[in-house]
């Protein structure tokens, strides 16, 4: 059976950055995950490729930052029900092209075209 998913998130900007952007190796459209965090959070998870011994490829998930409160909200119900969410890097400005603003990450998130639907309030005037 195939899914329709269409996008929930366009592009959301990755808060409290916790990596310096030019060393995680990240490219546009490289996969990434959410994780709800202890503080209620939902933080952004990303596989970076880093040689163990600089021969030995190796495969590690690394904490990026965590959403903002408009897009939690977004994608916490999603989250909290399980549905399976697709979620890509959409944007990189790393540290040396930022300038005077801060580095940034942005990630898109897809959901079920039909989970959607149910999801979604409905008006009842």
């Amino acid at each position: 059976m195939q899914h329709v998913i269409q996008p929930l998130i366009h592009k959301a900007q990755v808060m409290g950055l916790a990596v310096n952007v030019a060393r995680t190796g990240l490219c546009l459209n490289d996969p990434a995950e959410l994780r709800m965090l202890e503080e209620g959070r939902i933080g952004v998870f990303a596989v970076i490729r880093r040689p163990f011994l600089g021969v030995i490829p190796r495969n590690s998930r690394l904490y990026l930052g965590h959403l903002g409160p408009a897009a939690a909200g977004l994608v916490a119900p999603h989250m909290m029900r399980e549905q399976p969410l697709r979620v890509r890097i959409v944007g990189l400005t790393p540290e040396h092209l930022a300038g005077e603003a801060a580095a940034e990450i942005h990630v898109s998130v897809w959901g079920e075209l039909d989970q959607v639907i149910r999801a979604a309030p409905r008006d009842t005037a």
